[in-house]
């Protein structure tokens, strides 16, 4: 890649980061972080459905520091686009819910706080109706993951900003899981959730019971 050209636009940046070069996707990384940064940045992009494409490539890289570079590229596109970047919210969340299960802990703690992020940009509720795919992942790491994830919002957000129902009924299910640390960690979320929410969660458990 010439290190000289110059991008005036995300469109400029298209072509560069759809490849598949370890060393073009680092170098170009710090161009775009840093035009992203600005701003005053053009964030034109004629394909958006494309460049997304390409960064959700990155973050499924298995070269940690090209998914956490991706990562960190998704938050900021969604720190300055986050209305365009709504309909694509189903899409990153799959990428996303993938890398909990990285054998890196640097990539794990970034998918969530990417998540945490898009949570606070549009509203845990909102997030949370497209997570469902990591309490049913066939990847046990995944389920604990989400399942911590669930804790640290339920203590960031409280419980009236989501379907306490709802999020109670994934839980229950994972303490069956064939998984001991699976079951563990429902158990533990249930605990962190009463301590957050006392009798409603008693009340919540009594319906599942009696359906």
């Amino acid at each position: 890649m010439d290190s000289g050209c110059a991008f005036r636009s995300l469109d400029d940046f298209s072509e560069v980061i759809a490849s598949k070069d370890t060393n073009v996707r680092l170098e170009v990384y710090n161009q775009l972080e840093s035009f992203l940064k600005q701003s005053h940045s053009n964030l034109h992009c004629t394909d958006l459905n494309s460049f997304c494409n390409s960064i959700m490539a990155w973050v499924s890289s298995s070269n940690f520091k090209i998914s956490i570079n991706g990562l960190t590229i998704i938050q900021l596109l969604i720190q300055h686009m986050h209305e365009k970047l709504q309909n694509y919210c189903i899409d990153i969340i799959v990428h996303i819910v993938d890398r909990l299960a990285d054998s890196k802990e640097q990539v794990r703690a970034a998918s969530k706080n990417i998540l945490l992020f898009m949570m606070t940009t549009y509203t845990p509720t909102y997030i949370w109706d497209r997570l469902n795919v990591g309490f049913n992942h066939k990847i046990a790491k995944v389920k604990e993951e989400i399942l911590e994830l669930l804790i640290e919002s339920f203590d960031k957000f409280g419980a009236n900003c989501m379907h306490l129902g709802k999020m109670v009924t994934f839980v229950v299910k994972l303490l069956t899981d064939h998984n001991q640390f699976v079951r563990d960690k429902a158990l533990l979320c249930l605990i962190e959730v009463y301590k957050t929410v006392g009798d409603r969660l008693r009340n919540e458990l009594k319906k599942k019971a009696t359906t």
